[in-house]
């Protein structure tokens, strides 16, 4: 999104960019919570109250830019790696896999397999 063309400083100054960065957000919530109103309500509503709790930080400051880049990179999380499943009884779950899922071969899951990661650490991998 705009951290590859903006600094923090900047993303911070652009009110354009922090309400883009909301409404993307939102919308990411929207595809990894479709059909699941509880959780789809929770995550808006803490979305809501995190940009309100920021709302107050100085425009161009560096926490203001890293709260964007933070929102960002929860919203990539969410649209691209999020997947929910519903139990079809026993031990089988249909998964709600999307256009927007990211996928990946076996032997690259198998790598992460049982393998606790930091949000910094998943935002910056590359696959």
């Amino acid at each position: 999104m705009a951290t590859k063309f903006l600094s923090p400083g900047e993303i911070a100054h652009n009110r354009s960019v922090v309400l883009a960065t909301y409404r993307h957000l939102l919308r990411a919530t929207g595809i990894a919570f479709r059909g699941d109103n509880d959780t789809l309500v929770a995550s808006r509503k803490l979305a809501h109250e995190s940009f309100a709790k920021n709302r107050r930080l100085e425009l161009g400051g560096v926490e203001a830019g890293q709260g964007i880049e933070h929102a960002q990179g929860v919203a990539q999380i969410l649209r691209e790696n999020v997947v929910q499943g519903k139990n079809t009884g026993g031990d089988n779950y249909k998964l709600n896999i999307h256009e927007h899922t990211q996928r990946l071969d076996n032997e690259t899951a198998k790598q992460f397999k049982g393998k606790t990661k930091t949000f910094k650490e998943i935002k910056d991998a590359s696959f």
